[in-house]
């Protein structure tokens, strides 16, 4: 009897030590550090809208698509310098956070958004704001949503995120559908599926779609469905972007000099598109055009030289490129082009056009495709 009760006590106390949620993979270690990993799918282009919303948006699948953002123009001119160059209207400003790691309560302030270019590196000041309106015409437009009843009905904000590196967000959602761009830097997401474990990572702020715990040292005794849950993780590199689905749970961390994209658009109104209209070739000229308007509204025109230095940016390998745009947008040949140039331009030359920016997309890419190749073309 008494060594029946000894082995029974035994048992017990092995039982007690095995529930202790603490001694869980994960406990005391950033978000995400639960193994196994998810990850996230990968593709080398952006897909076309139809395909984008059959396959991504309709399902909540989240997906990587590698060195899309490198067709933005935004890409190649988005320097430090450029920017302090900038012509910034005198009451303009943007919303600075004072701390990397996000705090909902901490104090925000506002100043000019030159002044915090010539700042952030120095201070450790992080802006998160929308895109300043006089940097605007620099970004295209992911191809997946050039719809015209997402253009016109659905986008909701184009948030610029913008810091020298080491920022930690909350976990949180967002109410939106979400494509992430990155134009600097390197960047890490953990993410929740929150259909599978919704329930398991608490938002414990739904006031503000976030949860309080500590990114860098999960608490399990505090946030017990932590040990249950399984992570995706990706990495993000500059020219990347990454589709997140409405409400799916996400942490996000940056390194280096930073500078990222969001594209928030309404998921209730994806039901309202026609898809079968959409025409990602004709919506991107179209893209392409309100660029090209937007570089001519000051001045109205300009030589050649100008031209190469508004859209060069640092990639000298692409001069023949750009010289090519100028030369078929110069249609009277005088070696300027003006705005009135490009709006009357026809649509084959804007078709031609838009070969040569995915010919520089390519570059940017460092791989030139074969010249017979117009797939690759038509799948942008």
């Amino acid at each position: 009897m008494f060594v029946s009760l000894s082995v029974c006590f035994v048992l017990h106390l092995s039982s007690v030590i095995s529930d202790d949620i603490t001694t869980r993979e994960g406990h005391g270690k950033p978000f995400g550090s639960r193994k196994p990993f998810q990850y996230i799918e990968e593709i080398d282009t952006f897909p076309d809208p139809k395909t984008f919303n059959e396959n991504y948006i309709i399902p909540y699948k989240p997906v990587k698509m590698k060195n899309v953002a490198k067709i933005s123009p935004a890409f190649t001119k988005w320097t430090d310098d450029y920017f302090i160059s900038l012509r910034e209207p005198s009451d303009h400003v943007v919303s600075v956070e004072t701390r990397k790691k996000e705090d909902r309560t901490q104090a925000v302030k506002e100043m000019p958004f030159v002044e915090f270019v010539k700042s952030y590196n120095t201070s450790g000041i992080y802006m998160v704001n929308p895109v300043p309106p006089f940097i605007g015409g620099d970004l295209v437009l992911p191809c997946p949503l050039q719809c015209r009843d997402i253009i016109d009905k659905g986008l909701v904000e184009n948030m610029m995120w913008f810091s020298s590196g080491g920022t930690k967000s909350v976990v949180h959602t967002d109410s939106v559908d979400n494509i992430n761009c990155l134009y600097r830097g390197q960047k890490s997401f953990v993410i929740v599926d929150p259909t599978k474990y919704g329930d398991k990572v608490d938002i414990d702020h739904p006031e503000g779609a976030y949860s309080a715990v500590d990114v860098d040292s999960v608490d399990y005794s505090k946030y017990p469905g932590l040990s249950e849950v399984e992570f995706y993780h990706t990495n993000l590199s500059a020219g990347d972007c990454l589709y997140i689905p409405y409400k799916w749970i996400h942490q996000v961390r940056s390194y280096d000099s930073n500078l990222a994209v969001n594209i928030w658009w309404d998921h209730f109104k994806n039901n309202d598109v026609n898809w079968d209209d959409c025409n990602a070739k004709m919506d991107n000229i179209q893209q392409i055009k309100d660029h090209f308007q937007d570089i001519l509204k000051f001045p109205k025109e300009m030589d050649a030289d100008r031209f190469l230095k508004s859209i060069l940016g640092r990639y000298e390998d692409a001069r023949s490129v750009i010289v090519e745009l100028f030369t078929i947008l110069d249609l009277d040949k005088d070696s300027t082009l003006s705005i009135d140039e490009v709006n009357i331009a026809p649509d084959e030359v804007w078709t031609e056009g838009r070969e040569l920016m995915m010919e520089l997309g390519h570059i940017l890419d460092g791989d030139m495709p074969e010249s017979d190749d117009e797939n690759q073309h038509d799948e942008l």
